[in-house]
Formats: C-alpha cells, structure tokens, sequence
C-alpha cells in the first residue's frame, strides 16, 4: 500500500541506523512489523492466568479417547447395521 504520511526526520535517521539499511521503505516495514508483533505478544500476556493452557500430556490423552470413542461408535454402528 502507498502512502503519504509525515514521520520526524530524527526518527526516520535514528530508525535507519538501528535497521542497519538506508531503503526507508523496508526500514519502516520492519518498523510496523515489530510493533504489529509486540502488540500480539502483549494480547497474548494479557491472557495469562486466564485462559488453561493443557499439557502434551494431557492432549493426548484427550486425543486417544476421542479415537477410543470414535472407534466405539464406528464398531456400534456396524453392528446396528447387520
């Protein structure tokens, strides 16, 4: 997207040093990126202690007693249907 906006020239100077390139394009696309990518994380930290997170462990036991109980229904409808 193209777009006409007004940045601090220090910033803009003070961004290309830290991005280590002079294309103020792709230094402000990292720019927007990393704070795209903060925000997330911080949505994401918001969460905590709010939301249960399982264990693999826990996953698959959940995932093996679906199977379980898919295979139960499958052998139950088989016979259902003889």
């Amino acid at each position: 997207m193209r777009a006409t906006i007004t940045i601090d020239d220090r910033l803009v100077a003070e961004l290309l040093q830290f991005a280590g390139t002079s294309n103020r394009t792709a230094a402000i696309n990292a720019a927007v990126e990393e704070y795209v990518r903060r925000a997330k994380i911080e949505g994401l930290m918001a969460l905590a202690g709010r939301v249960d997170i399982l264990s693999n462990e826990e996953i698959e036991a959940a995932d093996m007693a679906q199977a379980e109980a898919w295979s139960l229904a499958d052998r139950e409808a088989l016979v259902g249907d003889a």
